[in-house]
């Protein structure tokens, strides 16, 4: 430490400057306060330069992001012409078109309540959605009650309420990111059996503000000219994993096409690209189930996310990770 310092540190502690000279040894308090002029100034200088560099890397960075070198980007933002915002949100020019991108983490299939439900696959799943603009749920957000014979004893939580308030313990976990999601057929167990009729995702809306309810077995979200659709089928799987995606999107009329789905139920992980729709299969949360073990269906754990790039023109790019996890 040196001597301005020093007299710095000491004037902070609540010395007059007098007591400082005299602590330092100086011959007046106008020598203290000199001395902590200079090192003020000094100090000034280095955050200056430290906020400098900071501005510069990101810059550096979102011009990668965008295909653009630093000094455009900076031309584009002096203009006022375009708004410049993180990497992940962001609008810009990318060969003259208008260019929008978007991060998407996408779950399913989380059988809230069952005693395979991953715990430790879902707290990673939160982790990893931190940075996305929004969350994606496509359906079976909890085990439910199916009243099979045995059912009861492969779960955790046991009843609706139960599994419903560990749902919302757990979806705390995704802070204030917009979730939207749809029910599956195990949550439609709660509706259907019985007639007992509680709508697992209406509630989840009313009780979490940043979750939307898109409907039950299949809902449509459109975003800023990108439109995405959440699908939860309910039959049977098939012996291609590809199969049920393919026939899915097949199904689709013309218009009725959007740029992508992403479909649960079958507890299957696949992405293919069909009919200029991407396609995904979103996987689960959950380990096999003894359901599953005897019908000898495996079980994808694991979960999405997906970098969506659009322009007036449609999707021109999608990038995605599956993470996987292990019982």
């Amino acid at each position: 430490m040196n001597n301005q310092q020093k007299a710095y540190e000491l004037k902070q502690n609540g010395l007059s400057y007098r007591e400082v000279a005299k602590e330092m040894g100086l011959i007046s308090d106008e020598a203290a306060r000199s001395m902590i002029r200079r090192y003020n100034g000094n100090k000034k200088k280095t955050e200056s330069i430290t906020t400098e560099t900071s501005r510069v890397a990101v810059i550096d960075a979102a011009a990668r992001a965008l295909g653009l070198s630093a000094i455009e980007l900076e031309t584009i933002a002096a203009s006022g012409r375009h708004k410049v915002t993180p990497p992940s949100q962001f609008s810009g020019l990318i060969k003259g078109k208008r260019h929008k991108m978007m991060k998407v983490g996408v779950l399913t299939d989380t059988h809230i309540g069952h005693c395979k439900f991953n715990e430790e696959l879902f707290a990673k799943c939160a982790e990893e959605f931190r940075d996305c603009d929004i969350i994606l749920h496509a359906g079976d957000h909890l085990e439910g009650m199916s009243g099979r014979g045995g059912h009861v004893y492969e779960l955790s939580h046991v009843g609706y309420q139960a599994q419903f308030n560990r749902a919302l313990e757990l979806y705390s976990l995704f802070g204030k990111t917009p979730i939207y999601g749809i029910d599956g057929n195990h949550d439609q167990w709660f509706k259907q059996k019985n007639d007992i009729g509680i709508i697992v995702g209406e509630n989840l809306q009313s009780a979490l503000p940043n979750y939307t309810h898109l409907g039950e077995w299949e809902g449509d979200l459109k975003i800023d000219g990108l439109w995405i659709k959440l699908f939860h089928a309910n039959d049977g799987t098939a012996y291609a994993n590809s199969y049920k995606g393919q026939q899915l999107v097949n199904s689709l009329s013309g218009g009725e096409k959007p740029h992508a789905i992403f479909q649960g139920h079958y507890h299957k992980a696949l992405y293919q690209f069909t009919r200029n729709v991407h396609m995904f299969d979103g996987g689960t949360i959950c380990g096999q189930s003894q359901f599953m073990r005897g019908k000898k269906l495996a079980a994808h754990q694991g979960f999405w996310t997906v970098l969506f790039e659009w322009d007036a023109s449609g999707v021109n790019s999608v990038t995605s990770k599956f993470t996987a996890g292990y019982e």
